[in-house]
């Protein structure tokens, strides 16, 4: 064959090489793309099936940044955690808090931060601004062109019981109660009926791999007394950054003992969303829990763990289990949503079974109008344990009771 010929001929068989090639890289991509679409709209949904627990864990182990990052608001009780508060106490900043490093540093941008940055917030996020803080009892909701709220006082009232220093009020002798049930439902126009609603299974899944349970806090500075002599002092504030004696500390209790004792994994989060005010602490919140939610689908129980609360002077709610005080426990469920049924029947559940096991140490389930972030789960709720007027003691001793109903629930 002549050279020229010869060299014309390899020329076309790159150019019927480069042809193919392409040709079966477009169809390549294309198949691939049908392929996607049919497993991803498949009914088993076989995409979210997949298990990213492993990579997750071989991620976290070659690039230690990756699981800081995931857990950055993890709560740390151990000599760094007291280091850290220490330098918050001498130089006036957060080391797990960046802003106030600068506020610290500038007055005038503290001053920014406190008045202005707020407000542009609000203007900002108009889905979950701006927010009506109501009375102390850890409530506040947006209001907003789609949902409109009426600013209002809590419907919750209380009166001290001189026996037991244990204020019941209203809220108790409100209550509709049915077998071991307790529902105070006074604040929504909904009918519950609980034999309906109690007559299918929690839909709740946990077969997926990693952490089952959520524990963050929307009204993170939450505090508690530190001896009973300050119940009738209201100069004593009801709010604290120390993650020793605020709900933080006990949402981390809850989580050890789930952790420890009953091997379930957990992810607690003690980020501050209410500071410097509440306003907006629910928005902030939100995007909190949902970030969590999206690394980790696995989990099904969210919980948002505060501790109650009323103007003008401290609220106690205990009672005596095996020899000791502990804080009654009392769950919330926000109604502004489609999937409020569900959160009222987990919260039912374990209503029930804290009741059968231990009786007197809940308060009646207390349902709101508004929403609190509970559309997020099928098991979101929120749980106050004890008041303002407990000592931290007290809510710790009722974390191994809830720790177990929830463990009984997961199993």
């Amino acid at each position: 064959m002549p050279t020229k010929v010869k060299k014309q001929y390899e020329k076309i068989l790159i150019i019927k090489k480069i042809l193919f090639l392409s040709v079966a890289f477009l169809l390549a991509i294309r198949v691939g793309i049908i392929f996607g679409d049919v497993f991803y709209n498949s009914e088993n949904e076989i995409i979210e099936m997949v298990d990213v627990e492993t990579l997750r864990s071989t991620l976290n182990s070659t690039l230690p940044v990756i699981e800081t990052i995931y857990n950055s608001g993890n709560i740390s009780l151990s000599f760094s955690g007291q280091l850290r508060g220490i330098i918050k106490t001498v130089f006036h900043f957060d080391l797990g808090y960046p802003i106030t490093v600068l506020n610290a540093q500038s007055p005038h941008f503290h001053n920014f931060y406190i008045n202005g940055y707020n407000a542009y917030l609000n203007e900002d996020n108009k889905i979950y601004e701006p927010y009506v803080y109501i009375a102390d009892l850890g409530i506040e909701e947006n209001v907003n062109q789609e949902n409109v709220y009426q600013n209002r006082e809590s419907s919750i009232t209380y009166n001290a019981d001189e026996d037991n220093n244990d204020n019941k009020g209203d809220s108790e002798k409100n209550a509709v109660t049915i077998g071991e049930i307790a529902i105070n439902n006074n604040d929504t126009n909904f009918n519950i009926d609980i034999e309906k609603i109690m007559e299918t299974p929690l839909k709740l899944d946990f077969t997926k791999r990693g952490p089952k349970v959520l524990i963050y806090h929307t009204h993170t500075t939450e505090s508690f007394i530190t001896d009973l002599g300050q119940l009738d002092k209201n100069e004593i504030p009801n709010r604290t950054t120390d993650a020793t004696n605020n709900v933080v500390r006990v949402g981390e209790e809850l989580a050890q003992i789930l952790r420890k004792k009953y091997n379930i994994e957990v992810i607690h989060n003690s980020t501050i969303h209410n500071y410097p005010s509440d306003t907006g602490a629910y928005g902030r919140s939100l995007n909190t829990a949902s970030n969590i939610l999206t690394s980790y689908p696995s989990i099904q129980i969210v919980i948002d763990i505060h501790r109650d609360g009323i103007d003008g002077k401290k609220l106690r709610t205990v009672t005596e289990i095996n020899g000791k005080k502990a804080a009654k426990i009392m769950f919330v469920v926000g109604t502004n949503h489609p999937q409020w049924k569900e959160n009222l029947k987990l919260a039912i559940t374990l209503q029930n079974m804290l009741n059968e096991k231990y009786p007197g140490i809940t308060r009646p389930i207390y349902m709101s109008e508004y929403r609190y972030n509970q559309h997020l789960s099928n098991g979101a709720l929120i749980i106050e344990i004890g008041g303002d007027g407990n000592l931290i003691s007290e809510c710790l001793e009722s974390t191994k009771y809830l720790a177990e109903v929830i463990n009984e629930v997961l199993n």
